[in-house]
Order: C-alpha cells, then structure tokens, then sequence
C-alpha cells in the first residue's frame, strides 16, 4: 500500500468518525445508531465481504465518493482478510517501512522495520576497486523466520511491519500481541567491532505458535556483489563455509554451484566472497541446515547467489524462547577472525583440498603468516615486505640450496665417463642405468643430491601460491607501476580494448619479468648443462624452456604480488648461483675427491640392491624373449 493511497484511507476513516460523533452530539437515538449499523451489516453478506476483501485495486476516485457505511463495510472485509492470512500477527500486516541505522568506527548498518531486516553494511574502512564505498549488503539479503500458527495460518516475518525503538548501539523490532505476548527482535553493535548480536526473542507465543512444532526455520537468503576489479577472481573464491558443532570445518566447494543437507548441529554458517564475507554465528547451534551456492560465470551483476534454511530448536511448553546469535559483517582477515576463537579463520583459502597438498596450509599459518603481520610493523611499502620475506625465505633456505649446487657440480665432473657409458650399452637403457648407479655409487655421489634439495623449497612456492591471493592486507596497496598488489599489474600501452585469447584484455608486467627471469635461469642452470638426456627422453631437456611460457599465460591474470614473488624468487636464487660456483665451489678438489672416492670400497645401499635386482629381472625378461624369437 502506497503512501498516497494511506493518506485516503486515514482521511475516509476520520470522517467515519466524525460522523458517528456528530450523530451522537446532536443527540440521536442510540437505539436507532445501532439499527442503522446493522442495517449496514446485513446489506453486505459474507459473499460480498470476501469479494471487497479479495479486490486489489480501487482507485482513489471511488474511495473518495464512497459512501461512510460503504467505507466502514471496505475496511471491515480488509481487517477480516488480515486475519484470516495472519491470524494474532494481523495488526503488523500492513504498514509504513521505515529505516534506522547503527554505526561505530568500522561498518555503518541499516535496517528496515519490514521483516526486521538488514538492509545494507557498509565497510568503512574499505572501498570498491574502483573507490565507491563498499557496500557488502545492499538490499542483497533477506532473513526470514516461517511461523506456523495455532490457528492454522503459516506467516512470514519478512512481511511483516515491526515496531521500533533504538539507542546509541542497539535497535529492538517488536511485533507486541498484547497481554505480553510479543515477538522481539534486537540488534545491537559494539564500538570497534565487525559482530553485530543478534537476538530473537518468543514471548509468551506457545498459544499462539502451533504445538506441533519442534523448531523454527530460519531463511537466510544472500548474494554477493562486486568488489573487486576482476569479477571472475571473485567468483573462483567464493563459496559457503560451515562448522560442524564441535567438529571440523567445511564448505561447498569454492567457486561451484552446489547445494548440500545437513542433519548435524552447526556452530556458523559463512558465505564467503575472495576478500570479505557475511557469517551467522550460533553458539548453541543451528539443528540443521540445507545450503546452496550458484556462481554464475555469465551474470556479471552478482559474483554468487547463496540460499540457507536453518533450523532453530523450539519447545512449545515454554513460555519464553530466546535465540541468541551474532552476525560478523567483515573482511577476511586471518588474524581477526582467528582472535574469534571459533574456527572462522579457515575460510581465508590457505592450501588446497586436495589431501596431498593440504599441509601447505600449516606452512602458511605456522610461518608465513606470522612473518607477513612482523614485517607489517617496520615497513609501511608492501612491495619491500614482499622483497624481505622473499630474501629470509632464500636465506633459511641456502644448506639446501648449497647442497644442491655441489651435487650438481659433482654430476657435471663425472659427464665424460657417463657419455662413455651411454655409448658402450647403446639402446640397453637397463644396463645403462645400472652402470650410472655404480659409477654415482663409487664417486660418493647421491642421484638426486642435485634435484632432491630443490624439491624441498617447493612447499614454500605452493604456500605463496594460496597466501598472496587470499591477502586483503595487499589489497589495494600499490607498488611500482602496481596500483593493486591483490589483482594484477597493467599499464595503459599494454591494456587492450578487446579480449585476445589466452592472453584476455592486459599483459602483466611483473608475469613477463617472471617469465624472463625462469627462462634465464633455464639457460645459465648447471644441472641443465651437465645432465645427460636419457635415451627416448630427449625433449625433455627443452621443456624448462617450454615450461615458463605456459606459466606466463596462466599467470596473467593472477595477483600481481604473487609474480613479483616467483620474478624475485628466481632473480635471487641465479643470484645465488653466480655466488656459489664462483666462490664456493672449486671443482679441482671435488674432482679429486670423486677420484679418491672411487678407490674406496663401496658399500651397497639398499636402494642400490634393489636396482640390482630390478636389472637381472628385466635381463632374465630379454633373454626368455630372445628365446621365443627363436
């Protein structure tokens, strides 16, 4: 119902009123009033009752020139079809929506008296990608409690007109029945917080709500919307978390459309997006939920759509039953929501799923991270942050990386007799593995030494993999000619109008210094030099050629601060190349060494037995085959 069309009805039913007063001043007939007030009843039966109550339009001219006992009969067809849709909750069925908001140093909330709702949070702190105010809810999110009355109604909260009051922190929404039977609804925000309590109060209702009920339902309908630059970085990391009371954290699979049942007790219910995220906490648990995410790769107006029905345990024979939840507004700040001490930290994407790659998360949370927020308190420019931890990572790193370059050396000196070998046992690439195995056996010198230390470094690239995406601390923070280390770099000459394949509408600049950095590193590598390509292998010598361009076009679009890691990465381990073959390695005297090491006994390793073994089993396998051929 209109503004306008309040304004008439209020104006007819005071002039009801008057009337009926003026005929009570002029000293009519009591009598003869209640006559006529019956006559008007029984002029309109219940036929015509449900027909005024079921018309949905009536244009102001006809109420204007509608009789007096014509509008009472209109309105009395209208209160009787509020009651019989909403029962003891009818006097809340119609009215005026109005707003109020809270707001202290970090979000700024609006509510809306229908429904109660929460109609926008805006992030203070934060701003959109392109410096709008961010606006994590804006009339994006619907609560709804499904109530099923005693007298056979079934009514929506979201529908109904709540009464208000509020103070400095806190907003209250009652829809009072009278006789202190009322339903209550409190919001209530602290200075310096994201929380937001939130309390559903039942006064008194067990008469009014059905008996048969054993829970409430709540709905809890949400989609996210742009943040961010690139709007498909957004969808990838968006799903709906959960904690399992008492149990682990899970969520629906990031960036899919998927929904799910569940009959265990949650503790909260996130719906998360890359940087931020809208979360419902219940510290008694919800009974159950059935969730669904749909992330739409074409609809560029929302990055997902989120849909929830959670049940709220209730028991009919109280007389007051009181749900007492939070909402968190916020970003996805691994250390404010791990302060939360409620598991909520996890849904900042730290690994994979994927079991073998899971532990990369515990690098990040056990050393990355606390190395990241140190650093934040002495320098201000991310971009150094990103050099410093990158330059103490390479430094913890370097027996490793020393240990590898000497192997690698050792490999180089002993090129000559393995080429000898390949050429003596031609296509027997059995007998030429076995031969490499007591030639590396007798020089002392371990077939991976040269590969194995370097296979060590690559949790912490896989952990930077997943820290840097998910690092709001880096959004927006420019360095260089990065104006947002969170998305990826471009300048002006090489952004284009028109999406080009692989490529998509930018070059990175940060992705090509990368690209160049490996491909140099490819080149100047001694283990590339000195390793001997193994018969039917022979492609495989250009593939640290190949690799780097695949990269490039994968990365491209990825965070700009992650390809500054990988170019930094590379530029200080050749770096570290130059430095060690130059000043710590000195081949002379591992060539010596080699040679005193091969005039030693040799003691088979177990590793050695069993390669002896697997080579007299393929022998045996030749020979029986020479013989068939026969």
């Amino acid at each position: 119902m209109n503004e306008g069309k309040s304004q008439y009805i209020g104006i007819i039913l005071i002039s009801v009123l008057v009337y009926l007063l003026l005929l009570r001043f002029f000293k009519t007939d009591s009598t003869e009033a209640q006559d006529q007030e019956q006559v008007v009843a029984e002029q309109i039966d219940s036929t015509e009752l449900e027909e005024l109550a079921n018309t949905t339009l009536i244009s102001e001219d006809s109420l204007s020139v509608m009789s007096s006992e014509d509008s009472l009969a209109y309105f009395m067809a209208q209160d009787q079809a509020l009651v019989a849709s909403y029962g003891a909750f009818a006097a809340f069925a119609e009215g005026e929506a109005q707003n109020v908001s809270l707001e202290n140093d970090l979000i700024k909330i609006s509510f809306n008296s229908k429904g109660a709702q929460v109609e926008s949070v805006e992030l203070k702190e934060f701003k959109t990608f392109d410096q709008q105010p961010l606006m994590l809810i804006d009339k994006s999110q619907v609560l709804n409690y499904d109530l099923n009355l005693a007298s056979g109604q079934k009514i929506a909260t979201k529908d109904l007109y709540f009464a208000f009051n509020s103070s400095e922190n806190a907003v209250v929404f009652t829809a009072d029945l009278a006789n202190g039977e009322a339903l209550e609804i409190t919001y209530r925000l602290n200075e310096n917080s994201y929380l937001v309590d939130y309390d559903v109060e039942f006064k008194s209702l067990q008469k009014v709500l059905s008996s048969s009920d054993s829970a409430i339902h709540l709905s809890w309908n949400y989609y996210s919307l742009k943040q961010e630059q690139d709007i498909s970085s957004e969808k990838t990391k968006s799903t709906a978390y959960w904690k399992l009371y008492e149990g682990d954290v899970e969520h629906l699979g990031i960036g899919k459309s998927k929904d799910e049942d569940i009959s265990s007790s949650l503790n909260w219910l996130s719906f998360k997006q890359r940087f931020f995220n809208t979360s419902l906490i219940h510290n008694l648990g919800f009974e159950s939920a059935e969730l669904s995410t749909t992330v739409d790769n074409k609809d560029s107006s929302k990055v997902a759509e989120y849909r929830s029905d959670l049940a709220l345990a209730y028991s009919p024979k109280e007389d007051m039953q009181l749900y007492s939840m939070q909402f968190f507004f916020g970003p996805n700040n691994y250390k404010l929501l791990k302060d939360l001490d409620n598991d909520m930290h996890q849904v900042v994407e730290l690994s994979a799923d994927f079991f073998l790659f899971r532990w990369v998360k515990w690098i990040n949370a056990w050393m990355i991270i606390p190395l990241f927020n140190l650093l934040e308190k002495a320098f201000s420019s991310y971009g150094i942050i990103i050099f410093i931890m990158t330059l103490i990572i390479k430094l913890l790193l370097m027996p490793l990386t020393f240990k590898s370059y000497v192997s690698t050396a050792k490999t180089k000196l002993l090129k000559p007799e393995l080429d000898a070998l390949r050429e003596q046992y031609g296509e027997d690439q059995a007998g030429y593995a076995k031969a490499q195995m007591e030639l590396y056996s007798k020089a002392g010198v371990s077939m991976f030494g040269g590969c194995l230390p370097m296979l060590l470094q690559m949790p912490f690239l896989l952990a930077m993999f997943y820290f840097f995406p998910s690092s709001i601390e880096l959004r927006q923070e420019s360095f260089l000619w990065a104006q947002d280390l969170s998305s990826f770099d471009s300048i002006p000459l090489l952004t284009f109008s028109r999406s080009l394949p692989l490529i998509g509408n930018h070059i990175s600049i940060f992705t090509i210094l990368m690209t160049i950095s490996s491909l140099v590193m490819a080149r100047f590598n001694p283990q590339m030099q000195s390793q001997p390509s193994q018969p039917g292998m022979e492609m495989m010598k250009y593939m640290p050629y190949i690799f780097p361009f695949f990269l490039m076009f994968l990365f491209n679009s990825f965070p700009a601060a992650l390809t500054y890691y990988y170019f930094l990465s590379n530029m200080i381990t050749f770096g570290q190349q130059i430095l060690i073959n130059k000043f710590f390695i000195d081949e002379e005297k591992l060539h010596q060494q080699l040679e005193e090491n091969k005039k030693k006994p040799v003691k088979k390793s177990s590793w050695a037995s069993k390669m002896e073994e697997i080579y007299k089993q393929q022998q045996q396998i030749q020979e029986q085959q020479k013989k068939n051929k026969k």
